[in-house]
């Protein structure tokens, strides 16, 4: 179990399977825009002093996570003479680079040659001699050695298109730390990232959802995010060539439109996903965005295929709707649970969640039961 910083942990969010049955995208090779630059450590410290490298990507905030033994390890191979996996960089502009892959390692090296704070220990080879040192207790040419080690560093450049760079990101983060699908999404686009932030962090997002959506590794913003892709682009938009990420991201790319132009639909989306969630909260309480088959249920984890469309389909209801689902709430609670009790619709929130079919079973059957609910009825019998 991993706890969050606000006591948050996975288990409190259902497990998904978002996959689908089938790659449905292919990319041009003249998509995928790398270079690979010849340099030396020496190069890449130079170029952390001068602040090109961008450490502080909203994908990539877990800076330092290698404790100072395995920081001076890298060091003392660095010192013999190994040579060490290949760097990524995303290359914002020429004297700007954000990390994809080697954020710890370079984290070593800027505390070590850099800041100078790393004093080496636990080396296993090099221990005799150099443990407790700091770079500037070494002799020139020590340093120099350590500096004209050659690494291999890969560029991606700039006007590469985001779906590819999305694909990417994923390939090319290949160290001890997966990034995941949202810490890659913003990444790729900086500019929506404020109003994820003010969505993720807003109060009634996280009193709604009991605080049990961990914030460390992004799941908040991932929970929002799919909230805003249903709402802004509708579920009659995703194609059969899509999986949930490529929906997504579609959708990010939407959004930062309308961040760049001002739009006033940014403002309309913020406060109707808050409508959204009061409104759960008034009907289910801690019961909002989680599976219930009957009404003697324990609480289960919440379900991040059931709030996307629970959240988006309250979002697009009318004042008057609002208040006759929150006065027939018992109805509404019934219509869920025999949505919940067919199988099919079971499915399109648990397992492969990503396919065309299940997006429209369970926009479907929630729009289904929210109608029944509205026109006084339960569902399974007749309306009079």
């Amino acid at each position: 179990m991993t706890v969050d910083v606000h006591g948050a942990c996975k288990d409190d969010i259902e497990e998904e399977d978002s996959s689908s049955d089938t790659i449905t995208i292919p990319y041009r090779p003249s998509d995928i825009r790398v270079d690979t630059h010849p340099m030396n450590i020496g190069d890449l410290v130079e170029m952390i002093g001068a602040n090109w490298i961008n450490f502080d990507t909203e994908y990539q905030r877990l800076r330092n996570l290698w404790p100072e033994v395995l920081q001076s390890r890298l060091i003392e191979s660095i010192l013999l003479g190994l040579r060490l996996p290949a760097f990524y960089f995303e290359e914002v502009s020429r004297r700007k680079w954000n990390i994809i892959d080697g954020l710890q390692r370079c984290c070593a090296i800027q505390n070590f040659c850099v800041n100078k704070t790393l004093k080496l220990s636990g080396l296993e080879f090099l221990g005799k001699d150099f443990n407790g040192k700091g770079y500037d207790d070494f002799p020139f040419e020590i340093r120099r050695d350590l500096r004209m080690l050659p690494i291999t560093v890969n560029i991606l450049q700039t006007g590469t298109p985001p779906d590819v760079k999305y694909i990417l990101f994923k390939r090319l983060n290949t160290g001890g730390m997966t990034l995941t699908p949202q810490e890659i999404r913003t990444a790729m686009f900086p500019e929506v990232v404020p109003v994820l932030r003010e969505m993720a962090e807003s109060s009634d997002f996280v009193r709604v959802t009991h605080r049990k959506i961990p914030t460390k590794r992004q799941e908040d913003k991932d929970f929002v995010s799919r909230f805003i892709a249903f709402y802004l682009l509708g579920c009659q938009m995703y194609k059969p060539n899509m999986d949930i990420d490529t929906f997504v991201n579609e959708a990010m790319q939407r959004l930062r439109e309308e961040v760049k132009s001002e739009s006033e639909t940014i403002g309309k989306m913020k406060a109707d996903f808050i409508r959204s969630l009061l409104t759960a909260e008034k009907i289910f309480g801690e019961d909002a965005f989680r599976k219930r088959m009957k009404r003697g249920d324990s609480l289960k984890p919440l379900n991040k295929a059931y709030f996307e469309v629970l959240t988006t389909t309250l979002a697009g209801l009318s004042a008057e709707e609002e208040a006759c689902l929150v006065d027939r709430k018992e109805l509404l609670k019934d219509n869920l649970i025999h949505l919940m009790n067919n199988v099919t619709f079971a499915t399109s929130i648990s397992t492969g969640t990503g396919r065309l079919d299940r997006v429209q079973t369970r926009f479907k059957g929630v729009a289904d039961a929210i109608q029944a609910t509205l026109k006084g009825y339960k569902m399974g019998e007749e309306p009079c």
